[in-house]
């Protein structure tokens, strides 16, 4: 470990070409979270674009207000989200209930039937 670090150490090339690699494997691990960044700062751009060239004296203005809608809108959308979540989850604890109170019902009448097959006719016995 050691000889492999001086080995970094003396020669420069071979230290770009790990830091190189380390970044081209970050840049594919993270490359779809690198993509939605740079959308959301090319809209970002976008929108200070349109109120600069709309208004430059009420831009500043305009980008707080876009801004405080933009975070009420989604504090609304993360609590609707989480209500679904919520109800989501109910239903599946609700769904395994039956699915348990079915597979008790279904044990019960095989055992039922199974009890009239083992269980004689009362013509035949009798005779």
């Amino acid at each position: 470990m050691k000889s492999l670090l001086d080995y970094i150490s003396s020669n420069p090339m071979a230290a770009m070409g790990i830091a190189f690699l380390a970044l081209l494997t970050v840049y594919f691990i993270f490359k779809q979270l690198i993509k939605i960044a740079l959308f959301f700062l090319l809209l970002a751009l976008a929108v200070g674009g349109y109120y600069y060239f709309k208004d430059p004296a009420k831009m500043p203005e305009n980008i707080h207000q876009t801004l405080k809608d933009t975070r009420e809108k989604s504090e609304k959308l993360l609590k609707t989200g989480k209500q679904a979540y919520q109800k989501g989850k109910d239903i599946y604890e609700k769904s395994k209930d039956i699915y348990k109170k079915g597979e008790e019902m279904t044990k019960e009448a095989k055992d039922f039937f199974k009890k009239e097959e083992e269980a004689p006719e009362k013509g035949e016995g009798q005779r």
